[in-house]
């Protein structure tokens, strides 16, 4: 990464020796800056990598939620074992749960876009990780 300051305004001297030109800043700025260096060496990096997942929206249709199911693990190509009894994701048994699990599996396999956690307005992208127990979200 490349970062340019202005500093224009903020020199309180300016000294010229053996051809090299040299600028003291006033003191507010140094702190100023590093501040401004510090929080994106530290802040900024946590943003950039925030990682989101899609789940199933709890106020949608039960109806809706099962043709999630359905599709997902046929014409989505969503390997739903994980979700079948046995699998590390059946429990809790439910519409919510497995057609989360399904719709992320998707979402995150076809670029992680808003289009591809839609399922018709019954998917939202949410940044906590939804893993639990032994099921872990990709």
């Amino acid at each position: 990464m490349h970062f340019q300051i202005q500093i224009t305004g903020l020199i309180s001297e300016k000294y010229t020796k053996l051809g090299l030109t040299l600028y003291q800043l006033k003191h507010t700025t140094i702190r100023q800056i590093v501040v401004f260096l510090f929080s994106l060496v530290v802040i900024h990096p946590l943003h950039v990598s925030a990682k989101t997942w899609c789940v199933a929206n709890v106020s949608a249709a039960s109806t809706q939620l099962q043709a999630n199911i359905d599709w997902a693990c046929s014409e989505g190509k969503v390997d739903c074992a994980t979700i079948n009894p046995g699998g590390s994701c059946f429990d809790p048994d439910t519409l919510v749960s497995h057609a989360s699990f399904v719709m992320n599996d998707f979402y995150q396999n076809h670029g992680s876009t808003e289009e591809a956690c839609n399922f018709t307005g019954t998917g939202q992208v949410v940044t906590a990780d939804p893993s639990y127990g032994s099921c872990v979200y990709t």
